[in-house]
């Protein structure tokens, strides 16, 4: 078997971020009050062209418009910083190195964006389960799938509409959707807006559990399945600690169905990650990027890798290295195992920063086996070139974030020519499947589409 899981290693940079009270005293420069509807590529790249070289201007568009919903990604301010000036895109915008940092900070304290989770203290788990006896390995969306989990957008007005068709469409896979909102009322409202759209919901079940955002990929449950017999279990992870009603949504799961579980939220097995950031072929192998061991300082790679491992029975790691413009670095953001021996890889233009990361991830997995020992079929797939919101947030726009269940496939769109050949495709390498097209490109500038919205739950009883 060839060696994997090899970490190509960056040398990290780090800018001093400028003073308080220099960012409070630019933002005083902005005159405007109230937002501005400004939306999607085009808005933005006209911006980025009538403002170069005039910071004053770009914080005045920061203060006017309207802010990220629940951005998917906890990289810091100066993390981005750094990113940023590595791809030369201050240089884009006509501005210095310290000016970008100057936007950067501004922009952060604009949204109030949290810190990364490691600067954060982890949430008191003294309690939390140990793992379970029994030996399971990882439930793969690619098997047959019993239900789905998805949190309501109740808070995300311009996600409705898309939720509202995946709920449509997934009324024909034979799955179950757990549907989850924070309270009564919010469950009546969505209800009315799925009942007013003549949206099927007989196969909607619905769950009422506090939760913060709608990203229940990166911290829900992870299904398993026992070794060698019909029942199954979950693993629990380390969520973003600034988000811990989200981070509890698994243990409420446990609590409620008596599910055994595989701790790695807290203890001595810890491991910060999140759902995207874990792909199964269900045959031995998990694939994540290298961002997760950036988000687990202090510890070896080769024990993070141990400890994922053991999570789910794997028998091997494949860890290619992140797009560095992807504020998650989620692997579901740029790959996708399709079947047990197939993997979609994205594929950028020569002139994108991360052209050559996608390269090398395509090549990392050409090098490797899946669990039986086979060569992957590695098919590539395009990704639009990288756009920026706020002048300095990387919008990544990605094909390979679909949600497969059962003979029913959710496309993440952009309204671009490309997106009949990407559905073409899906249907080349997922035969028998319909696949439909649902359009991501509102929810896309928060980090993440339709894989990311939701989590599956394989059934072990049915037969592969």
């Amino acid at each position: 078997m060839p060696e994997s899981g090899t970490r190509v290693t960056q040398e990290s940079q780090s800018m001093k971020l400028p003073a308080p009270h220099i960012v409070l005293s630019l933002l005083a420069l902005s005159s405007a009050s109230g937002a501005a509807r400004i939306s999607g590529e085009g808005d933005w790249t006209a911006l980025d062209r009538a403002h170069r070289g005039d910071l004053a201007a770009m914080l005045r568009w920061v203060q006017r418009a309207d802010p990220i919903v629940q951005p998917r990604s906890n990289r810091s301010a100066a993390e981005l910083v750094a990113v940023l000036d590595r791809a030369g895109r201050f240089e884009e915008l006509g501005l210095s190195s310290e000016e970008g940092a100057l936007l950067v900070e501004a922009v952060y304290r604009r949204f109030r964006l949290a810190p990364r989770t490691t600067d954060l203290p982890a949430t008191d788990r003294s309690g939390s389960p140990r793992d379970s006896a029994i030996q399971f390995r990882a439930a793969t969306e690619i098997e047959p799938i019993h239900a789905v989990l998805m949190r309501w957008p109740f808070d995300w007005a311009s996600q409705r509409t898309p939720y509202s068709e995946m709920v449509d469409r997934l009324s024909n896979s034979g799955a179950l959707i757990y549907m989850w909102t924070n309270t009564q009322s919010q469950q009546e409202s969505a209800k009315s807006y799925l009942e007013n759209r003549s949206v099927p919901t007989s196969h909607v079940r619905w769950v009422i559990e506090e939760t913060s955002t709608v990203w229940i990929r990166d911290y829900g449950p992870n299904f398993l399945h026992e070794v060698g017999g019909d029942g199954w279990g979950l693993a629990d992870f380390h969520y973003y600690n600034s988000r811990p009603k989200d981070d509890d949504t698994p243990l409420f799961v446990a609590a409620a169905t008596g599910a055994p579980v595989m701790n790695r939220q807290s203890g001595p097995k810890i491991v910060y990650t999140e759902g995207g950031n874990l792909n199964h072929d269900g045959l031995g192998t998990v694939a994540y990027s290298e961002r997760t061991y950036g988000n687990n300082q202090g510890v070896d790679p080769s024990v993070i890798d141990q400890r994922i491992r053991s999570a789910f029975s794997a028998g091997q790691s494949i860890v290619p290295e992140d797009p560095s413009l992807d504020g998650t670095g989620h692997i579901d953001m740029f790959t996708k195992i399709v079947s047990s021996n197939t993997i979609l890889v994205g594929e950028y233009d020569p002139d994108e920063t991360d052209y050559q990361v996608l390269e090398d991830a395509a090549a990392l997995f050409e090098g490797s086996t899946n669990g039986a020992g086979d060569p992957w079929n590695v098919v590539r797939i395009w990704q639009p070139d990288v756009y920026y919101v706020f002048f300095i947030f990387p919008v990544v726009r990605t094909y390979t974030n679909s949600l497969i269940v059962n003979d029913q496939v959710l496309l993440p769109t952009y309204n671009l020519p490309y997106d009949a050949t990407a559905v073409a495709i899906h249907e080349a390498i997922l035969p028998g499947k319909t696949i439909h097209s649902i359009d991501a490109s509102n929810i896309i500038e928060s980090g993440g589409a339709w894989h990311c919205v939701t989590m599956e739950f394989a059934d072990p009883t049915n037969p592969d």
